[in-house]
Protein backbone atom coordinates (compact mmCIF):
# COMPACT_ATOMS: atom_id res chain seq x y z
CA UNK A 1 0.00 0.00 0.00
CA UNK A 2 1.68 3.18 -1.24
CA UNK A 3 0.39 5.29 1.70
CA UNK A 4 -2.12 4.50 4.43
CA UNK A 5 -5.76 3.69 4.00
CA UNK A 6 -6.66 6.67 6.17
CA UNK A 7 -4.98 8.77 3.48
CA UNK A 8 -7.80 7.55 0.83
CA UNK A 9 -11.26 7.81 3.27
CA UNK A 10 -10.09 11.26 4.84
CA UNK A 11 -9.72 12.69 0.97
CA UNK A 12 -13.35 10.18 0.11
CA UNK A 13 -14.85 12.17 2.71
CA UNK A 14 -13.20 15.35 2.19
CA UNK A 15 -11.90 15.45 5.91
CA UNK A 16 -7.96 15.86 5.54
CA UNK A 17 -7.45 18.54 7.73
CA UNK A 18 -9.59 17.42 10.75
CA UNK A 19 -7.84 17.13 13.95
CA UNK A 20 -7.07 13.76 15.38
CA UNK A 21 -7.23 11.97 18.87
CA UNK A 22 -4.23 11.12 20.09
CA UNK A 23 -2.83 8.11 22.04
CA UNK A 24 -3.64 8.42 25.92
CA UNK A 25 -6.39 11.24 24.89
CA UNK A 26 -8.65 11.56 28.31
CA UNK A 27 -12.30 12.16 28.08
CA UNK A 28 -11.84 15.81 28.58
CA UNK A 29 -9.08 15.82 25.80
CA UNK A 30 -11.47 14.29 23.60
CA UNK A 31 -14.52 16.53 24.70
CA UNK A 32 -12.15 19.96 23.79
CA UNK A 33 -11.72 18.37 20.62
CA UNK A 34 -15.05 17.88 19.52
CA UNK A 35 -16.03 21.51 20.97
CA UNK A 36 -13.75 23.28 18.33
CA UNK A 37 -14.55 21.41 15.39
CA UNK A 38 -17.49 19.03 13.22
CA UNK A 39 -15.53 16.67 12.54
CA UNK A 40 -12.57 14.30 14.39
CA UNK A 41 -11.20 11.87 13.66
CA UNK A 42 -9.30 8.96 15.90
CA UNK A 43 -11.84 9.81 18.71
CA UNK A 44 -11.18 8.51 22.28
CA UNK A 45 -13.02 8.00 25.14
CA UNK A 46 -12.68 6.00 28.23
CA UNK A 47 -14.79 4.00 30.67
CA UNK A 48 -13.73 2.85 33.66
CA UNK A 49 -10.64 1.93 32.12
CA UNK A 50 -12.46 0.58 29.25
CA UNK A 51 -10.42 2.34 26.28
CA UNK A 52 -12.13 2.76 22.76
CA UNK A 53 -11.61 4.98 19.78
CA UNK A 54 -13.72 5.64 17.39
CA UNK A 55 -12.61 6.70 13.31
CA UNK A 56 -14.69 9.89 12.80
CA UNK A 57 -17.38 11.71 14.67
CA UNK A 58 -19.20 14.13 12.62
CA UNK A 59 -21.78 16.66 14.43
CA UNK A 60 -25.21 16.42 12.75
CA UNK A 61 -28.36 18.42 14.07
CA UNK A 62 -29.45 15.53 16.65
CA UNK A 63 -26.04 14.67 17.79
CA UNK A 64 -23.25 12.75 16.31
CA UNK A 65 -22.64 10.44 13.28
CA UNK A 66 -20.02 7.57 13.77
CA UNK A 67 -18.28 6.65 10.90
CA UNK A 68 -15.91 3.16 10.59
CA UNK A 69 -14.43 3.03 7.29
CA UNK A 70 -13.24 -0.72 6.84
CA UNK A 71 -10.36 -1.92 4.24
CA UNK A 72 -12.72 -4.71 3.50
CA UNK A 73 -15.54 -5.61 0.91
CA UNK A 74 -17.82 -6.94 3.20
CA UNK A 75 -17.51 -5.45 6.95
CA UNK A 76 -20.04 -7.63 9.28
CA UNK A 77 -22.94 -7.88 11.01
CA UNK A 78 -20.74 -8.56 14.23
CA UNK A 79 -19.43 -5.15 14.09
CA UNK A 80 -22.55 -3.87 15.04
CA UNK A 81 -21.35 -5.35 18.69
CA UNK A 82 -18.30 -2.63 18.80
CA UNK A 83 -20.62 -0.22 17.60
CA UNK A 84 -23.01 -0.10 20.29
CA UNK A 85 -20.30 -0.31 23.04
CA UNK A 86 -19.19 3.10 21.52
CA UNK A 87 -22.49 4.54 21.97
CA UNK A 88 -22.46 3.02 25.66
CA UNK A 89 -19.20 4.43 26.19
CA UNK A 90 -19.51 8.12 24.36
CA UNK A 91 -22.71 8.51 26.47
CA UNK A 92 -20.72 7.85 29.83
CA UNK A 93 -18.61 11.12 28.76
CA UNK A 94 -22.12 13.28 27.14
CA UNK A 95 -21.76 12.57 23.65
CA UNK A 96 -25.17 11.39 21.88
CA UNK A 97 -23.74 9.30 18.73
CA UNK A 98 -27.04 9.11 16.71
CA UNK A 99 -26.27 7.19 13.66
CA UNK A 100 -23.45 5.12 12.55
CA UNK A 101 -22.05 4.64 8.83
CA UNK A 102 -19.59 2.55 6.97
CA UNK A 103 -16.69 2.69 4.49
CA UNK A 104 -16.11 0.01 2.65
CA UNK A 105 -14.20 -1.13 -0.76
CA UNK A 106 -16.62 -1.79 -3.94
CA UNK A 107 -15.15 -5.58 -4.99
CA UNK A 108 -16.40 -4.84 -8.43
CA UNK A 109 -14.34 -1.56 -9.13
CA UNK A 110 -11.88 -2.27 -11.49
CA UNK A 111 -9.06 0.54 -11.58
CA UNK A 112 -7.53 1.88 -14.76
CA UNK A 113 -5.04 4.64 -15.09
CA UNK A 114 -5.50 6.52 -11.58
CA UNK A 115 -7.54 5.14 -8.71
CA UNK A 116 -10.78 6.95 -8.55
CA UNK A 117 -12.10 7.22 -5.06
CA UNK A 118 -15.74 8.30 -5.38
CA UNK A 119 -15.96 4.41 -7.39
CA UNK A 120 -13.65 2.69 -4.91
CA UNK A 121 -15.17 3.65 -1.53
CA UNK A 122 -18.42 3.09 -0.74
CA UNK A 123 -20.74 4.41 2.00
CA UNK A 124 -23.39 2.61 3.95
CA UNK A 125 -25.97 2.02 6.44
CA UNK A 126 -26.28 -1.76 5.81
CA UNK A 127 -24.04 -4.69 7.68
CA UNK A 128 -22.85 -7.78 5.79
CA UNK A 129 -24.48 -11.19 6.39
CA UNK A 130 -22.30 -14.28 6.13
CA UNK A 131 -23.45 -14.40 2.48
CA UNK A 132 -22.01 -11.05 1.73
CA UNK A 133 -25.04 -9.11 1.37
CA UNK A 134 -26.29 -6.05 2.87
CA UNK A 135 -29.36 -7.88 4.59
CA UNK A 136 -29.69 -5.41 7.79
CA UNK A 137 -29.11 -2.39 8.30
CA UNK A 138 -26.61 -1.24 11.87
CA UNK A 139 -29.41 0.18 13.78
CA UNK A 140 -31.36 -3.27 13.14
CA UNK A 141 -28.01 -5.46 13.53
CA UNK A 142 -27.12 -3.38 16.87
CA UNK A 143 -30.59 -4.52 18.60
CA UNK A 144 -29.85 -8.14 18.67
CA UNK A 145 -26.46 -7.23 20.95
CA UNK A 146 -28.23 -7.07 24.66
CA UNK A 147 -24.81 -6.86 27.02
CA UNK A 148 -24.42 -4.81 30.26
CA UNK A 149 -20.94 -3.04 30.09
CA UNK A 150 -20.87 -2.80 33.58
CA UNK A 151 -20.87 -6.27 34.23
CA UNK A 152 -18.43 -7.39 31.39
CA UNK A 153 -16.37 -4.66 32.62
CA UNK A 154 -16.44 -6.53 36.36
CA UNK A 155 -15.87 -9.98 34.77
CA UNK A 156 -12.86 -8.69 32.87
CA UNK A 157 -11.03 -6.96 35.57
CA UNK A 158 -11.55 -9.95 37.82
CA UNK A 159 -10.19 -12.29 35.07
CA UNK A 160 -6.89 -9.65 35.69
CA UNK A 161 -6.54 -9.85 38.93
CA UNK A 162 -6.57 -13.26 39.34
CA UNK A 163 -3.51 -14.58 39.97
CA UNK A 164 -4.06 -18.00 37.39
CA UNK A 165 -6.53 -19.02 35.37
CA UNK A 166 -8.08 -22.47 33.85
CA UNK A 167 -7.25 -23.25 30.31
CA UNK A 168 -10.47 -24.35 28.44
CA UNK A 169 -9.58 -25.45 25.04
CA UNK A 170 -12.76 -25.66 23.21
CA UNK A 171 -14.07 -25.18 19.27
CA UNK A 172 -13.82 -21.10 19.85
CA UNK A 173 -10.28 -21.71 20.38
CA UNK A 174 -10.35 -22.74 16.04
CA UNK A 175 -13.34 -22.00 14.97
CA UNK A 176 -13.33 -19.70 11.82
CA UNK A 177 -9.05 -18.43 12.25
CA UNK A 178 -6.96 -20.56 15.06
CA UNK A 179 -6.89 -18.08 17.75
CA UNK A 180 -3.54 -16.24 17.76
CA UNK A 181 -2.99 -17.36 21.17
CA UNK A 182 -3.39 -20.88 20.81
CA UNK A 183 -0.22 -21.84 21.16
CA UNK A 184 0.74 -19.45 24.29
CA UNK A 185 -2.00 -21.40 25.80
CA UNK A 186 -2.03 -25.31 24.59
CA UNK A 187 2.01 -26.33 23.80
CA UNK A 188 1.22 -29.39 21.34
CA UNK A 189 5.07 -30.03 20.50
CA UNK A 190 4.81 -32.56 23.53
CA UNK A 191 2.00 -34.48 22.13
CA UNK A 192 2.07 -37.85 20.50
CA UNK A 193 2.01 -37.54 16.86
CA UNK A 194 -0.90 -39.30 16.40
CA UNK A 195 -2.93 -37.51 19.17
CA UNK A 196 -6.52 -37.49 19.42
CA UNK A 197 -6.41 -33.62 18.48
CA UNK A 198 -5.00 -34.15 15.51
CA UNK A 199 -8.24 -35.51 14.23
CA UNK A 200 -8.98 -33.70 11.19
CA UNK A 201 -12.28 -32.18 11.02
CA UNK A 202 -13.66 -34.03 13.97
CA UNK A 203 -16.70 -32.96 16.07
CA UNK A 204 -16.13 -35.05 18.85
CA UNK A 205 -11.95 -35.06 19.55
CA UNK A 206 -12.66 -32.45 22.23
CA UNK A 207 -14.93 -34.52 24.32
CA UNK A 208 -12.71 -37.53 23.41
CA UNK A 209 -9.51 -36.34 24.97
CA UNK A 210 -11.76 -34.90 28.34
CA UNK A 211 -12.94 -38.58 28.51
CA UNK A 212 -9.56 -39.52 28.86
CA UNK A 213 -8.69 -40.57 25.34
CA UNK A 214 -5.13 -39.86 24.08
CA UNK A 215 -4.76 -41.72 20.74
CA UNK A 216 -6.42 -41.58 17.54
CA UNK A 217 -6.46 -45.64 17.47
CA UNK A 218 -7.94 -45.70 21.11
CA UNK A 219 -11.16 -44.60 19.64
CA UNK A 220 -13.48 -47.18 18.53
CA UNK A 221 -13.61 -48.20 14.70
CA UNK A 222 -17.77 -46.75 14.82
CA UNK A 223 -16.25 -43.21 16.13
CA UNK A 224 -14.31 -42.28 12.81
CA UNK A 225 -16.89 -39.92 11.11
CA UNK A 226 -16.85 -41.29 7.62
CA UNK A 227 -13.79 -38.81 6.66
CA UNK A 228 -11.81 -40.69 4.13
CA UNK A 229 -8.70 -38.49 5.89
CA UNK A 230 -9.79 -39.29 9.28
CA UNK A 231 -10.16 -43.53 8.32
CA UNK A 232 -5.97 -43.10 7.12
CA UNK A 233 -5.29 -41.42 10.22
CA UNK A 234 -6.96 -43.97 12.71
CA UNK A 235 -5.28 -46.51 10.19
CA UNK A 236 -1.89 -44.55 10.72
CA UNK A 237 -1.99 -44.76 14.65
CA UNK A 238 -2.30 -48.44 14.65
CA UNK A 239 0.44 -49.05 12.11
CA UNK A 240 2.61 -45.93 11.81
CA UNK A 241 1.41 -45.22 8.14
CA UNK A 242 -1.68 -45.76 5.90
CA UNK A 243 -1.81 -46.14 1.85
CA UNK A 244 -4.52 -46.79 -0.29
CA UNK A 245 -2.12 -48.49 -2.82
CA UNK A 246 -4.69 -49.30 -5.61
CA UNK A 247 -5.92 -45.32 -5.45
CA UNK A 248 -2.35 -44.14 -5.70
CA UNK A 249 -1.36 -46.10 -8.20
CA UNK A 250 -4.36 -44.58 -10.62
CA UNK A 251 -3.68 -40.85 -9.60
CA UNK A 252 -0.31 -41.63 -9.98
CA UNK A 253 -1.38 -43.09 -13.48
CA UNK A 254 -1.93 -39.86 -14.99
CA UNK A 255 1.49 -38.06 -14.29
CA UNK A 256 2.54 -37.53 -18.20
CA UNK A 257 6.59 -36.68 -18.70
CA UNK A 258 8.14 -34.26 -19.17
CA UNK A 259 6.96 -33.08 -15.57
CA UNK A 260 6.93 -29.42 -14.57
CA UNK A 261 6.51 -28.55 -10.74
CA UNK A 262 5.28 -25.36 -10.05
CA UNK A 263 5.46 -22.63 -7.70
CA UNK A 264 4.37 -18.94 -7.53
CA UNK A 265 4.93 -16.04 -4.55
CA UNK A 266 2.63 -13.18 -4.66
CA UNK A 267 1.36 -10.00 -2.81
CA UNK A 268 -2.35 -9.11 -1.95
CA UNK A 269 -3.16 -5.41 -2.47
CA UNK A 270 -6.42 -4.48 -0.59
CA UNK A 271 -6.08 -0.89 -2.87
CA UNK A 272 -5.31 -1.51 -6.26
CA UNK A 273 -2.08 -0.57 -7.45
CA UNK A 274 -1.96 -1.24 -11.16
CA UNK A 275 -4.89 -0.72 -14.18
CA UNK A 276 -7.58 -3.56 -14.09
CA UNK A 277 -6.81 -4.68 -10.59
CA UNK A 278 -9.38 -5.26 -7.98
CA UNK A 279 -9.86 -4.54 -4.47
CA UNK A 280 -7.79 -7.31 -2.66
CA UNK A 281 -6.01 -8.75 -6.00
CA UNK A 282 -2.77 -10.43 -5.85
CA UNK A 283 0.36 -9.55 -8.06
CA UNK A 284 2.99 -12.65 -8.92
CA UNK A 285 6.35 -11.40 -8.60
CA UNK A 286 8.47 -14.78 -8.21
CA UNK A 287 7.97 -18.24 -9.73
CA UNK A 288 9.84 -21.58 -9.50
CA UNK A 289 10.15 -24.21 -12.17
CA UNK A 290 11.72 -27.16 -11.91
CA UNK A 291 11.40 -29.41 -15.01
CA UNK A 292 12.09 -33.20 -15.04
CA UNK A 293 12.31 -35.06 -18.61
CA UNK A 294 11.29 -38.63 -19.31
CA UNK A 295 15.38 -39.44 -18.58
CA UNK A 296 14.78 -37.70 -14.82
CA UNK A 297 16.87 -34.79 -15.46
CA UNK A 298 16.26 -32.12 -13.24
CA UNK A 299 16.39 -28.49 -14.43
CA UNK A 300 15.27 -25.16 -12.51
CA UNK A 301 14.00 -22.03 -13.72
CA UNK A 302 12.70 -18.91 -11.77
CA UNK A 303 11.31 -15.37 -12.62
CA UNK A 304 11.63 -12.24 -9.85
CA UNK A 305 10.50 -9.18 -10.25
CA UNK A 306 9.30 -5.83 -8.81
CA UNK A 307 6.66 -3.30 -9.77
CA UNK A 308 4.10 -4.41 -12.08
CA UNK A 309 5.84 -6.90 -13.59
CA UNK A 310 2.76 -8.87 -14.42
CA UNK A 311 3.32 -9.27 -18.21
CA UNK A 312 6.52 -10.25 -17.32
CA UNK A 313 5.55 -12.94 -15.11
CA UNK A 314 3.30 -14.34 -17.63
CA UNK A 315 5.72 -13.70 -20.85
CA UNK A 316 8.38 -15.53 -18.83
CA UNK A 317 6.24 -18.66 -17.99
CA UNK A 318 4.99 -18.99 -21.28
CA UNK A 319 8.49 -19.04 -22.77
CA UNK A 320 9.64 -21.55 -20.05
CA UNK A 321 7.32 -23.82 -19.22
CA UNK A 322 7.36 -27.03 -21.49
CA UNK A 323 4.03 -27.25 -23.99
CA UNK A 324 3.32 -30.92 -23.25
CA UNK A 325 3.61 -33.05 -19.81
CA UNK A 326 2.06 -32.70 -16.43
CA UNK A 327 2.10 -29.85 -14.19
CA UNK A 328 2.06 -30.76 -10.14
CA UNK A 329 1.29 -27.73 -8.46
CA UNK A 330 0.11 -27.82 -4.55
CA UNK A 331 -2.83 -26.71 -3.56
CA UNK A 332 -3.64 -25.53 -6.70
CA UNK A 333 -7.18 -24.60 -7.17
CA UNK A 334 -6.71 -21.47 -4.19
CA UNK A 335 -3.40 -20.92 -5.70
CA UNK A 336 -1.44 -20.69 -8.69
CA UNK A 337 -4.26 -21.88 -11.02
CA UNK A 338 -6.57 -19.29 -9.46
CA UNK A 339 -3.45 -16.40 -9.77
CA UNK A 340 -3.54 -17.83 -13.67
CA UNK A 341 -7.23 -17.38 -14.03
CA UNK A 342 -6.95 -13.71 -12.36
CA UNK A 343 -3.95 -13.12 -14.58
CA UNK A 344 -5.54 -14.07 -17.82
CA UNK A 345 -8.60 -11.83 -16.65
CA UNK A 346 -6.44 -8.80 -16.69
CA UNK A 347 -4.67 -9.61 -19.60
CA UNK A 348 -7.10 -11.22 -21.72
CA UNK A 349 -4.72 -12.05 -24.97
CA UNK A 350 -2.75 -14.45 -22.99
CA UNK A 351 -5.92 -15.71 -21.61
CA UNK A 352 -6.31 -18.83 -24.24
CA UNK A 353 -2.47 -19.58 -23.23
CA UNK A 354 -2.51 -19.10 -19.29
CA UNK A 355 -6.00 -21.81 -19.40
CA UNK A 356 -4.18 -24.64 -21.43
CA UNK A 357 -1.35 -24.50 -18.55
CA UNK A 358 -4.26 -24.42 -15.84
CA UNK A 359 -5.52 -27.73 -18.04
CA UNK A 360 -2.36 -29.83 -17.22
CA UNK A 361 -1.92 -28.90 -13.78
CA UNK A 362 -2.70 -32.09 -11.24
CA UNK A 363 -2.84 -30.84 -7.51
CA UNK A 364 0.50 -32.87 -5.64
CA UNK A 365 -1.87 -32.16 -2.72
CA UNK A 366 -4.84 -34.07 -3.01
CA UNK A 367 -3.26 -37.85 -1.88
CA UNK A 368 -2.81 -36.16 1.48
CA UNK A 369 -6.31 -34.47 1.54
CA UNK A 370 -7.98 -37.01 0.73
CA UNK A 371 -6.26 -39.69 2.92
CA UNK A 372 -4.75 -41.28 0.09
CA UNK A 373 -1.30 -41.39 2.05
CA UNK A 374 -1.56 -40.43 5.75
CA UNK A 375 2.08 -40.92 8.44
CA UNK A 376 1.82 -39.93 12.14
CA UNK A 377 4.49 -37.26 11.59
CA UNK A 378 1.73 -35.16 9.47
CA UNK A 379 0.05 -34.39 12.72
CA UNK A 380 -3.14 -33.41 11.16
CA UNK A 381 -1.86 -31.42 8.57
CA UNK A 382 -0.72 -32.27 4.88
CA UNK A 383 0.61 -28.91 3.87
CA UNK A 384 3.99 -28.92 2.13
CA UNK A 385 6.19 -28.21 4.93
CA UNK A 386 4.45 -30.73 7.14
CA UNK A 387 4.56 -33.35 4.44
CA UNK A 388 8.08 -32.80 3.34
CA UNK A 389 10.02 -33.81 6.40
CA UNK A 390 8.40 -37.53 6.17
CA UNK A 391 9.64 -38.44 2.55
CA UNK A 392 13.20 -36.96 3.41
CA UNK A 393 15.45 -36.09 6.49
CA UNK A 394 17.86 -34.08 4.31
CA UNK A 395 16.03 -31.12 2.87
CA UNK A 396 14.47 -29.00 5.04
CA UNK A 397 12.77 -25.23 5.19
CA UNK A 398 15.07 -24.97 8.55
CA UNK A 399 18.02 -24.67 5.89
CA UNK A 400 16.65 -21.62 4.50
CA UNK A 401 16.47 -18.03 5.78
CA UNK A 402 13.52 -17.61 4.63
CA UNK A 403 11.25 -20.13 6.34
CA UNK A 404 7.21 -19.70 4.78
CA UNK A 405 5.41 -17.61 2.54
CA UNK A 406 4.83 -14.62 4.63
CA UNK A 407 7.90 -14.31 5.70
CA UNK A 408 8.53 -13.76 1.83
CA UNK A 409 6.14 -11.50 1.11
CA UNK A 410 7.49 -9.30 3.84
CA UNK A 411 11.03 -9.29 2.71
CA UNK A 412 10.23 -8.96 -0.62
CA UNK A 413 8.32 -5.54 0.58
CA UNK A 414 11.91 -4.30 1.11
CA UNK A 415 13.29 -4.81 -1.85
CA UNK A 416 13.14 -1.89 -3.27
CA UNK A 417 13.81 0.66 -0.62
CA UNK A 418 16.88 -2.00 -0.05
CA UNK A 419 20.86 -0.73 -0.78
CA UNK A 420 22.04 -2.79 -3.94
CA UNK A 421 24.31 -5.41 -1.69
CA UNK A 422 20.84 -5.90 0.04
CA UNK A 423 19.00 -6.72 -2.99
CA UNK A 424 21.52 -9.29 -4.16
CA UNK A 425 20.88 -11.29 -0.85
CA UNK A 426 17.14 -10.34 -0.58
CA UNK A 427 16.73 -11.91 -4.11
CA UNK A 428 18.57 -14.69 -3.63
CA UNK A 429 17.14 -15.46 -0.33
CA UNK A 430 13.70 -15.44 -2.31
CA UNK A 431 14.92 -17.88 -4.62
CA UNK A 432 16.39 -20.15 -2.40
CA UNK A 433 12.79 -20.33 -0.75
CA UNK A 434 10.59 -20.38 -3.91
CA UNK A 435 12.91 -23.25 -5.32
CA UNK A 436 12.80 -25.11 -1.95
CA UNK A 437 9.20 -25.31 -2.53
CA UNK A 438 9.15 -26.66 -6.20
CA UNK A 439 12.05 -29.20 -5.45
CA UNK A 440 9.78 -30.47 -2.04
CA UNK A 441 6.67 -30.99 -5.06
CA UNK A 442 9.85 -33.49 -6.92
CA UNK A 443 10.64 -35.01 -3.50
CA UNK A 444 7.13 -35.87 -2.50
CA UNK A 445 5.89 -37.24 -5.91
CA UNK A 446 9.32 -39.57 -6.37
CA UNK A 447 8.57 -40.47 -2.62
CA UNK A 448 4.77 -42.08 -3.28
CA UNK A 449 6.41 -43.81 -6.09
CA UNK A 450 9.02 -45.13 -3.77
CA UNK A 451 6.04 -46.20 -1.59
CA UNK A 452 4.15 -48.17 -4.22
CA UNK A 453 7.69 -49.60 -5.80
CA UNK A 454 8.62 -51.22 -2.66
CA UNK A 455 5.36 -52.71 -1.75
CA UNK A 456 5.47 -54.61 -5.74
CA UNK A 457 8.71 -55.94 -4.40
CA UNK A 458 7.00 -57.05 -1.25
CA UNK A 459 4.17 -58.05 -2.51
Amino acid sequence: MEKPFSDYWKEYLNIQNAPCGQVGDTNEDTLNLLKNSDVVCSVRFEYRNCRTRIPVLMKMEDGYKAIYPHLSAFPKESEAQLMKINIQIAQSAGVHITSNEIIYLNKEYIRKDYLDLNEFLLRSDHLFNRRNKPSKTIDECMEQYDFDLDEWIDTVQTLLDSPEFTLDRSKKCTTGRRCSYYDDCFDESKLPDDSILFLTTSSHKLQAYANGIRRISDLEPEDIEGFKLQYAQYMASKHGIFYDKAALKIWTSMIQYPISYLDFEWDTFAIPPYENMKAFDVLCFQYSLHIEDLNHNLSHHDFFDTADCREKFILSLLETIPKKGSILVYNMEGAEKLRLKQLGEQFPKYKEQLDQICDRMIDLSKPFECGLFYDNRMRGHYSLKKVLPVFTDEYSYHQLSIQNGLNAVFTYRTFDSALPEQKQVIRQELSNYCKMDTFAEYVIFHGLEKYLKEDDVNA
